[in-house]
């Protein structure tokens, strides 16, 4: 299915157009418009997003400030949100080391990192500052050390389409984005929203919508105390003064 077989479905959804007939050149430009608005929407909701992106990019000794972004130093589309870093130590690089980095917020990077320029073996924090269109990534302790890469794991987005866009995703995405995109096309075209199209469609894509961000949910994991401290804290001893 291309951009366009969507489009014209969605137009048939709410009775933009019918039986075999194909959108004008004009109003497929413009429903093209609102899909890609669509997906620029998706991309800012976790659960929208299907799966992680992780790259990789060498740290330079000495460097500690970094742009994410197409034509960055970290040269990817620039995420809408990064979901962890990592140094990845190489001195073996058969067997090459991760440990995990803080990402720090605004108020940590400002109160908990007093001395901003500090050189290390290799960075431990990373404070992301979120500009647009490139990101800027600074690291601390500063690498000066040994060969040392920074992983990034963010959120993969959803490519933008043009009418010839040959379209692809994971199971459940078709239907959410038929009724999702003749939702909006039906607001578009000023189709009343009292029809029976329009209701129709409008339950659709709130299952269809549904029905993937349930599948892309991360899996939350409980954890109690006891099991988060290792010397096996009594917290109901300590609190309360009961034994378990």
């Amino acid at each position: 299915m291309t951009a366009y077989d969507l489009i014209n479905s969605a137009l048939r959804l709410v009775g933009v157009i019918s039986g075999e007939e194909a959108a004008s050149i004009s109003d497929a430009n413009q429903s093209l418009m609102v899909l890609n608005d669509m997906i620029d929407a998706w991309n800012a909701e976790r659960n929208a997003i299907y799966t992680t992106r992780i790259d990789d990019f060498p740290f330079v000794n000495g460097k500690q400030v970094y742009t994410l972004g197409t034509g960055g130093d970290f040269d990817i589309p620039r995420p809408a949100r990064i979901d962890g870093m990592s140094s990845i130590q190489l001195n073996n690089p058969s067997n090459p080391v991760e440990i995990p980095m803080s990402m720090y917020t605004v108020d940590q990077w400002q109160n908990q990192v007093p001395v901003k320029q500090v050189t290390g073996s290799f960075p431990l924090i990373c404070y992301d500052g979120g500009e647009f269109p490139l990101r800027n990534l600074t690291f601390w302790p500063i690498p000066t050390e040994q060969p040392t890469s920074c992983r990034i794991y963010g959120w993969a987005a959803l490519a933008a389409q043009t009418l010839t866009s040959k379209i692809s995703y994971p199971p459940g995405y078709s239907e959410a984005l038929r009724y999702n995109l003749a939702a909006r096309l039906a607001a578009e075209f000023a189709v009343p929203a009292d029809s029976y199209a329009s209701g129709i469609v409008a339950t659709l894509a709130i299952q269809g919508l549904g029905r993937i961000k349930t599948m892309n949910a991360p899996e939350l994991l409980l954890r109690s105390d006891l099991v988060a401290d290792p010397a096996g804290w009594d917290y109901k001893a300590d609190l309360f003064g009961i034994g378990l």
